[in-house]
């Protein structure tokens, strides 16, 4: 089951996971989401790092995507 993270960045929505760089605070989407996503809404802003720019968003914009399709 996959999960994919969106982020709406400078009011376009990205998958955080498309870009092998990416951070949000100080770790991979993935990771950060597994460890962390469950407090989410304890903070007034998540830093992000993506395609080499530095964003600071409210929670509100973020949203997770779970594929529990088989693949094809």
């Amino acid at each position: 089951m996959s999960k994919d993270i969106y982020a709406c960045l400078a009011g376009k929505w990205e998958c955080l996971n498309s870009d092998p760089h990416a951070l949000v605070w100080e770790s991979d989407p993935q990771t950060w989401w597994e460890e962390q996503g469950p407090d989410l809404f304890k903070y007034d802003y998540v830093n992000i790092f993506y395609k080499d720019i530095e964003y600071r968003i409210h929670p509100s914009f973020i949203q997770i995507i779970t594929d529990s399709r088989p693949p094809f």
